[in-house]
């Protein structure tokens, strides 16, 4: 009920598991995202690919995501991000 007047997002049904905090985090990265003005979002996944290229990333995985572009790449050192 609560979903059809807020914009607030959820992942409870995906992640059973997981405790409070990491649910009320998740929630609020995932709505700021949702409600984040259109004109930031312009960027396509071939300008996100040469960003991430030119800063050294490496193991580049691009996908266009029910929020916009979604991204995860390695830094040289070999930490995900």
């Amino acid at each position: 009920m609560l979903h059809r007047v807020s914009p607030l997002i959820h992942f409870i049904y995906l992640f059973p598991d997981k405790d409070y905090n990491f649910h009320k985090e998740i929630s609020k990265l995932d709505t700021y995202d949702s409600l984040t003005d259109y004109y930031k979002h312009l960027r396509t996944p071939a300008q996100i690919k040469n960003t991430l290229e030119q800063l050294g990333a490496k193991d580049i995985w691009i996908n266009e995501g029910g929020n916009g572009v979604e991204a995860r790449c390695k830094k040289q050192n070999g930490h995900n991000y």
